[in-house]
């Protein structure tokens, strides 16, 4: 199934849900604002920097804004359709030309059965990556969710997720970028009754078939995280999460094997309520990327520390 058809398919969808719209319930506002000075990694998903024969990937520490405006539509007996647009805004101390403004409009729809126990959830989206003022990346993607919660209640939940998008790498210096791929994913939560601890595990396995075989992929996914409410104002959340990318031809250049990733991050975070808008937010963890391609091989400490605003 090419781009347009599984892009069409997922538009008729949420158009199809639309359609209950008549006997809609009144719909809500929401924004959700995150600001932070944060040190991470910049580059995932790109492959492509500014030279043909791209550069050393590396943490890197700057200012990072990502801001959610959503309008939430109730439809008649359980369904909702949700309008999203977010808009992320990257600014870096030490590489203005990684500077990046990441636009993305989303709608979603979902439906949950009278008992509560199943949901299926659909989005549709499109992405539009700058750097430096020129387009570095465009990105159309749709994912179907099924989370069955056994008891009905939120106590134990399993969720189902297949996720398809298509990388369009606009002006890039590399030939053969451009890619479609395809993540599957099951995740189990685990509750408490006051939802004061929750245990998530999570497993995905993505596929990318890209233009050119040495940017072509295979990857499998876990992470693990414990969040943990010991008020009504505070949380502590705590991950652990394992990445293992193997890819399809030799990398090219002076590197005539094929690229081989094993990436691994824990962190800790605390989240504090100081308002019945504002949250404050700090986190500590730690970074490595190893890998049998130099230039892609980097580790680090990470941090960010920052506030949400709510409305």
């Amino acid at each position: 199934m090419n781009t347009k058809t599984w892009m069409s398919v997922s538009a008729a969808a949420l158009a199809v849900a639309g359609g209950a719209a008549a006997e809609a319930q009144d719909g809500r506002f929401e924004l959700r604002s995150d600001t932070m000075i944060a040190r991470a990694d910049p580059f995932a998903p790109d492959e492509e920097l500014l030279t043909p024969l791209g550069a050393p990937f590396d943490l890197e520490t700057g200012f990072d804004s990502n801001t959610w405006a959503r309008w939430v539509q109730p439809l008649e007996g359980r369904k909702v359709l949700r309008f999203e647009q977010q808009v992320r805004v990257r600014a870096y101390f030490d590489r203005d030309e990684l500077n990046s403004i990441l636009l993305t409009p989303r709608v979603q729809y979902w439906d949950t059965t009278a008992d509560n126990r199943f949901q299926f959830r659909i989005y549709g989206a499109y992405s539009h990556l700058t750097r430096d003022g020129d387009t570095q990346w465009t990105r159309p993607e749709t994912e179907v969710q099924l989370r069955w919660r056994p008891n009905g209640t939120r106590t134990a939940e399993t969720v189902a997720r297949v996720r398809l998008n298509a990388y369009d790498f606009e002006d890039a210096a590399l030939q053969g970028l451009d890619s479609t791929r395809v993540r599957y994913g099951l995740e189990q939560f685990f509750r408490t009754e006051d939802e004061s601890l929750q245990l998530r595990l999570s497993a995905f396995f993505e596929t990318a078939d890209a233009d050119q075989a040495r940017f072509s992929f295979e990857e499998v996914r876990t992470r693990a995280e414990v969040a943990w409410r010991p008020d009504d104002k505070t949380v502590v959340i705590a991950g652990l999460d394992y990445r293992d990318r193997d890819y399809d031809a030799a990398f090219g250049g002076a590197f005539p094997q094929p690229r081989a990733d094993q990436r691994f991050t824990g962190d800790i975070r605390v989240e504090r309520e100081i308002s019945e808008r504002i949250t404050a937010f700090a986190a500590a963890g730690y970074l490595d990327n190893e890998s049998n391609i130099s230039l892609r091989d980097y580790a680090g400490e990470t941090f960010q520390l920052g506030f949400r605003v709510e409305f």
